[in-house]
């Protein structure tokens, strides 16, 4: 296991190690960025020239002797070793570490970033709810100059691994009576006006921000200061000039006719295959992605019921962490018990990316009109469908066509997991009822005699 650069011919990179397991390349970053003259490659070490080079090399040798061990305990145990559960570990471990910091290192509030930066510390509980806040706090730092372009630029640098270990600090600070009503309508016009730059296929494309994704961090930053407010820091204001401006998001589901076309593809990949399945298996459980990538055989039992025998699943949502237990359709059955229930993981990303291959090669290549609201323009775009497959598809799958079967959408929440009938709608991507069936019901009505054509 050998420590090196991610990219030595650039200025700055980050560290990281590259290695196999049963043929298959797998890559960890230590989340540790370093000038590329300051490394040596046989030392595997930070050389002097680099700042706290000492510390940082602690670092790298803590990191990977942790590494170390997460492999050998997960090969004791003979578990598989999976890149997703690994760099989970790793994260967690860090993460727990970082907690250990002596009182005298918690962070003096002076400002309003610095209250930003308490709070997240004491409500980010979930890696996935301090994202959001952190986000939020970046979002806050750039939308009003706190940071100069030379830190910013060095910042923008890193990679997306290393930006999510990596805390974006502030240059100048921000007085807390400056948070008042023009403070929030200045931050959601930031968002209107402000174009950011994103790789797609490769290639650099300008956009705006989308309108809901707008409303998400403006949410966030109610947050940040109702609990400023609460605690003293704020002056009390209301702001109910600022309404949500959330729409409906468009995306595509997969009707029982796609999913038996894409079930009858012949795929000779295995991840390909692995993706299809498990892409099928999602459209008869209703799972978020985080919950159906942590499937294992302990969450499945047999349940006679009024003397006929079931397989039931019995879990906790990820996300929401309500109990969720249902009898499962033949079909995912089937599907399940070909991997002992218990299917590869794979990153979210690499799902998706795979599911659009598969989607091409089984012909969903029909358009499909997309509306994006972005900054202050509507946007409509003819999509193939295939291109706008995802893990969440699957999803709405199940939710849109057991709906229109008829299944009542109290019995569909209490397998999908939404809580309120408001959010389960929204997944519903076709007509609330079925054309064939209004097509016959409005056709047998008689209404009146038949008119007499002028």
């Amino acid at each position: 296991m050998k420590l090196q650069l991610k990219r030595p011919t650039q200025k700055e990179t980050v560290v990281m190690t590259r290695m196999m397991f049963n043929g298959v390349p797998m890559k960890f970053y230590t989340g540790k960025t370093i000038q590329s003259k300051n490394w040596s490659k046989s030392k595997e070490e930070v050389l002097s020239g680099e700042e706290n080079y000492e510390l940082v090399n602690l670092y790298l040798e803590n990191w990977k002797r942790e590494l170390k061990r997460i492999i050998a305990e997960m090969q004791a145990k003979q578990i598989r070793l999976d890149k997703i559960e690994i760099d989970n570990q790793l994260d967690k471990y860090f993460k727990q570490e970082s907690k250990l910091e002596p009182l005298q290192n918690q962070i003096e509030i002076h400002d309003f970033i610095s209250y930003v930066e308490s709070y997240n510390k004491t409500k980010g509980e979930s890696p996935r709810n301090l994202q959001r806040l952190n986000q939020n706090k970046k979002h806050i730092i750039i939308a009003f100059n706190l940071i100069t372009k030379k830190h910013l630029s060095e910042w923008n640098k890193l990679g997306t691994k290393e930006k999510s270990r990596t805390d974006l600090k502030t240059d100048l600070p921000l007085p807390f009576d400056q948070i008042n009503l023009k403070f929030i309508e200045s931050f959601r016009q930031y968002f209107i006006n402000t174009p950011f730059t994103i790789k797609i296929q490769g290639k650099e494309i300008t956009q705006h921000y989308k309108v809901n994704y707008r409303d998400k961090q403006i949410s966030t930053l109610k947050q940040f200061i109702t609990t400023a407010i609460e605690a003293g820091y704020v002056e009390r204001f209301t702001w109910n000039s600022i309404k949500s401006e959330k729409k409906d998001v468009d995306s595509v589901y997969t009707d029982f006719s796609e999913i038996q076309i894409l079930y009858d593809e012949a795929l000779t990949k295995p991840t390909e295959i692995l993706v299809r399945d498990k892409y099928i298996v999602n459209c008869f459980l209703g799972m978020r992605y985080s919950d159906l990538n942590k499937l294992e055989s302990h969450f499945f039992a047999k349940r006679e019921i009024k003397g006929v025998k079931y397989l039931v699943y019995a879990g906790r949502a990820k996300k929401t962490d309500h109990k969720i237990e249902f009898v499962l359709h033949p079909i995912a059955q089937q599907i399940l018990e070909k991997y002992k229930y218990a299917i590869p993981r794979l990153s979210a990303k690499e799902f998706n990316d795979v599911l659009k291959i598969v989607a091409h090669k089984a012909g969903l290549r029909g358009l499909e009109r997309i509306r994006e609201i972005r900054g202050t323009h509507t946007i409509v775009r003819d999509v193939p469908k295939y291109e706008l497959m995802s893990s969440h598809a699957g999803r709405r799958s199940f939710c849109t066509n057991f709906y229109n079967e008829g299944v009542s959408i109290a019995a569909i929440m209490s397998i999908s997991g939404h809580q309120t009938e408001l959010e389960f709608r929204k997944y519903i991507k076709k007509a609330s009822v079925r054309l064939e069936i209004v097509a016959e019901q409005i056709s047998a009505i008689k209404g009146i005699n038949i008119l007499k054509v002028a």
